[in-house]
C-alpha cells in the first residue's frame, strides 16, 4: 500500500482537475520506490455538504490521507509527507493564488492487529 485519499469540497468541481491530482499524487508515491506497485491505491471524491471558514461560497479545502502499512521509519515516513506535499503545492498552486483554498495532508499506519485485506491483483 498506501492508500491516498483526496476529499475536496464540491464548489472546487469547476476548477479542480481531481483526476489529474489524483494520478500526480499516485505517480510520485510510486517513483518513491517504497511502495508495492498494486498495494498502491488512489482515489478523490467531492464533500458535497461542507462549511470553510467565514463559509463563503468560494472558501474551498482538500484533504489528503495517506495510509501506510506500519513499521516503516520515521525518516522514510517524513519523506514521504515531504514528496507527496510539495507534489500536491505544485499541482495546486495556480488555484491556490486563484482562490482561497486550504490544503492539509496527512500519513497515518494501519494497525496491523485490526487490519484484515484481500486481494487478487497480480504481485508486481
Amino acid at each position: 500500500m498506501p492508500h491516498i485519499a483526496i476529499d475536496y469540497t464540491a464548489n472546487l468541481a469547476d476548477d479542480l482537475a481531481p483526476l489529474a491530482l489524483a494520478q500526480k499524487l499516485h505517480d510520485a508515491a510510486r517513483t518513491l520506490g517504497v511502495f508495492p506497485l498494486n498495494g498502491l491505491r488512489t482515489f478523490a471524491r467531492a464533500v458535497e455538504e461542507f462549511q470553510v471558514g467565514a463559509n463563503t461560497q468560494d472558501e474551498a479545502f482538500i484533504n489528503i490521507q495517506i495510509r501506510i502499512a506500519p513499521g516503516r521509519p520515521e525518516e522514510l515516513r517524513q519523506r514521504i509527507v515531504d514528496t507527496l506535499f510539495a507534489m500536491a503545492e505544485q499541482t495546486l498552486a495556480a488555484l491556490m493564488e486563484k482562490r482561497p483554498l486550504g490544503l492539509q495532508l496527512e500519513i497515518t499506519e494501519f494497525e496491523r492487529r485490526l487490519t484484515r485485506m484481500a486481494s487478487s491483483l497480480p504481485a508486481a
